[in-house]
């Protein structure tokens, strides 16, 4: 299993991607493990989403393969924020020029 961080909103077949519990239109957790792809909100609600390919995921990884190593996914949302403790709260505002 492996996660990625995506501060930047995130467009799946043209449309923006919207946490279903708390309205969040950016800042994910990306998470593969095998084949399947979630995403994980700041608010620490995660949902499958069948539209995202592990291709997908790579090219989100830019294929780096390194990085921390968590015993969990749990313990890799605590320790990055996804476990609902920074809900609402965006920690890369994008710059507006």
């Amino acid at each position: 299993m492996r996660s990625v961080d995506h501060p930047e909103e995130l467009f799946i077949t043209g449309l923006v991607v919207i946490c279903p519990h708390c309205a969040a239109r950016r800042d994910w957790m990306i998470i593969c493990d095998g084949n399947r792809i979630d995403i994980r909100c700041r608010c620490a609600h995660q949902w499958h989403e069948p539209e995202l390919t592990r291709a997908d995921f790579e090219v989100m990884t830019g294929g780096n393969t390194t990085g921390p190593v968590y015993p969990s996914l749990e313990d890799a949302a605590r320790a990055t924020g996804f476990d609902g403790t920074f809900t609402g709260m965006y920690l890369n505002e994008p710059r507006t020029e």
